[in-house]
């Protein structure tokens, strides 16, 4: 636990409580680290001590924010029996050791053959569909260098030449220094939602 956060809640927060309430729980617990004048939008930080911890706390609600997106999600998935009939995949490009891991459900979203192995990065804007390249390389751009998530639509082109639209929701993973050390992507074929 963080020094400045209170030492413990109220009430437990353990698999029990819901993923809302969780997320309830660290607002209101970074609100009261910073101190509820300080958290307002129009507080002007006295020092540089002061300046830091609301650009620590600006950060820390803007990840709450994201993570929040995500639950939301999780919590909006469709029910076990639909999941059986989506199809999900999720790769990961580790930049330092130049290594690509994909999900037997990325070969059949790709309809690409294991043993042709997965695609590198900068063979991905191949296998998608013209109108959508530009999208995907500002969207790697921008994980890659900027370490910024990525959340879009795009049309993947099948070696059949048919399109299959997917959702892809992915995250640069970061170095201590902040240099983006791998790139993990998770793709869903929205074809098949609600199969």
């Amino acid at each position: 636990m963080h020094p400045h956060l209170p030492s413990g809640p109220s009430e437990p927060l353990g698999p029990e409580a819901s993923l809302p309430a969780q997320l309830h729980r660290l607002r209101a617990q970074l609100a009261t680290a910073l101190g509820t004048d300080a958290a307002e939008p129009d507080h002007r930080p006295k020092n540089e001590e002061e300046r830091a911890r609301r650009a620590l706390f600006a950060h820390a609600q803007s990840s709450l924010d994201r993570l929040e997106e995500c639950v939301n999600a999780l919590l909006a998935a469709p029910p076990a029996s639909a999941r059986d009939h989506t199809l999900l995949g999720d790769a990961e490009w580790d930049l330092v050791r130049d290594e690509v891991n994909w999900s037997g459900e990325m070969y059949r979203l790709f309809a690409r053959e294991p043993e042709q192995g997965p695609l590198r990065l900068d063979q991905l804007p191949a296998h998608l569909h013209p109108d959508d390249r530009r999208l995907v390389r500002t969207l790697l751009t921008g994980a890659l260098v900027d370490g910024r998530p990525i959340d879009a639509e795009f049309r993947l082109v099948l070696p059949d030449g048919s399109a299959r639209t997917v959702h892809c929701v992915g995250a640069p993973q970061l170095e201590p220094d902040g240099a983006v050390h791998s790139l993990w992507l998770a793709l869903r074929d929205l074809a098949r939602r609600g199969a």
